[in-house]
């Protein structure tokens, strides 16, 4: 749980006055499971930033979702419509556990940012960071097979969100598979047959929706020198 307002990039650098001249402007709101904060389309103005929790990035057509990203705890969500000239969401967001979240106005986040032109800054370079990672997305769903993208993204989980143990190298979020088809823009079902093979191949091991690289240089093989440099791989590292 972040409790500390200049824990955030967007907001880090701050002078403390500053800060506490910000916190009475937020309003904590918390969020089930599977709640929807915002629908494409939809015209809301509230910013949120994400104490703890993971939430999904997606949008959907004829009936088909495609995740764009996954957004955790540190992070700032709706301030690219807070920025622009209206107030259409651009895309959906999801609670994919419980979430804890300080909700703040557009008008406010908006006076901040004038205030403090190193908010702008910071905004400007997490649109920068979100534009590397749908790049990222447009090789995978473009360019490779279905093995090539399944292996790209276990290996994009674990470095945002893995550790090494002794039973292998673990991903620290409950993954379904339904979720890395609609990342990848494949069938669910092609996805738990590549899943299989990898298991069977002793590349990977599934524990209770934990996923664990067993064979990390082989893994690597699969993705055919996609991300030479692995901090590119990060989904947010400001």
């Amino acid at each position: 749980m972040i409790n500390n307002l200049s824990d955030f990039p967007i907001f880090s650098g701050l002078p403390e006055d500053a800060i506490q001249d910000i916190m009475p402007l937020l309003k904590e709101r918390q969020f089930k499971k599977n709640h929807i904060l915002m629908f494409e389309n939809d015209e809301s103005d509230e910013v949120y930033l994400i104490r703890s929790g993971m939430l999904k990035v997606y949008r959907l057509h004829d009936g088909k979702e495609i995740v764009l990203s996954i957004a955790m705890p540190g992070e700032i969500i709706g301030e690219v419509e807070a920025l622009s000239n209206d107030s259409y969401r651009i895309s959906s967001v999801e609670a994919l556990e419980p979430v804890t979240t300080w909700q703040i106005r557009k008008q406010d986040f908006l006076e901040i940012a004038e205030t403090y032109p190193s908010v702008f800054r910071k905004a400007y370079m997490i649109l920068v960071e979100r534009i590397r990672i749908l790049n990222r997305l447009v090789r995978y769903l473009t360019f490779y097979d279905v093995r090539t993208k399944v292996a790209n993204l276990i290996i994009d989980f674990y470095f945002n969100l893995g550790r090494q143990t002794d039973n292998g190298y673990k991903i620290e979020m409950k993954i379904n598979q339904t979720l890395l088809a609609n990342m990848l823009g494949v069938t669910r079902e092609s996805v738990s047959k590549t899943l299989t093979e990898f298991q069977d191949e002793k590349i990977i091991d599934i524990r209770e929706k934990y996923f664990y690289i067993v064979d990390m240089k082989k893994l690597e093989s699969l993705c055919e020198e996609t991300e030479e440099i692995h901090t590119l791989r990060k989904w947010y590292k400001l």
